[in-house]
């Protein structure tokens, strides 16, 4: 298929941490305070114990909710100078250079945050993807995602900063709303920037699924008369 496994390998090489490098002051100066997924969690009430971010940069969203939940928490992304950073900054988290559709070997967590990552995944990799931070999601868990949405279906644009990459866009909460396991309890649509604009190709969501063992076992709901 034209440019499988490409884009992976394009940000495991390089392009993860050059990535990092051109965010790396703005990431420095984030805040839970204007942060859409606490925003989503803190509305929801959740309390989570153990937490995994997928595309977590240098940790910086893990550190303030592992202070502000107690919780542990492990992190994964392409950087490696984004790891590294992290795991200097913050000693208490527990950071791998990696990407999505490769996971750490964890215990369950019960918080799963896709800290807009997928937009940049292959496509083809979607599945191993859904597939393998589900295995990763304990019961009752919360898979949350924070990436574009916009209202017309999948489609990409040229990546500004890389010849031949690609960034994806559709509403990447269907990867596990599809599934009868899974319950949708927030989404929330805005525009990347925060402002009030509604341009759809700026459109970004919050997601928020629950994954529920007992929607598995519903009985029949047409019994015959």
């Amino acid at each position: 298929m034209e440019g499988h496994m490409h884009q992976k390998k394009v940000f495991m090489d390089h392009e993860g941490n050059e990535w990092y490098e051109r965010n790396k002051s703005a990431i420095l100066d984030k805040t839970l305070d204007n942060d859409p997924i606490f925003k989503a969690l803190a509305y929801l009430g959740c309390k989570p114990a153990r937490i995994l971010e997928i595309g977590c940069a240098n940790g910086w969203r893990l550190a303030q909710l592992a202070e502000h939940y107690g919780a542990r928490c492990y992190g994964v992304d392409p950087s490696a100078s984004a790891i590294e950073d992290g795991s200097t900054r913050y000693p208490g988290l527990h950071l791998t250079v990696g990407t999505a559709d490769s996971l750490p070997d964890i215990e369950p967590v019960d918080l799963i945050i896709f800290g807009f990552c997928l937009y940049l995944c292959d496509p083809q990799d979607l599945f191993k993807i859904a597939a393998g931070s589900d295995a990763l999601l304990a019961d009752r868990g919360l898979m949350t995602i924070l990436d574009f949405n916009p209202p017309a279906g999948h489609y990409r644009n040229d990546y500004q900063h890389h010849a031949h990459l690609f960034s994806y866009k559709m509403n990447y909460g269907e990867l596990f709303g599809w599934h009868p396991g899974y319950h949708r309890l927030f989404e929330h649509v805005q525009h990347h920037d925060g402002s009030a604009e509604m341009e759809p190709d700026a459109l970004i969501s919050v997601q928020i699924l629950r994954k529920d063992a007992r929607l598995l076992a519903a009985q029949n709901p047409y019994p015959k008369r």
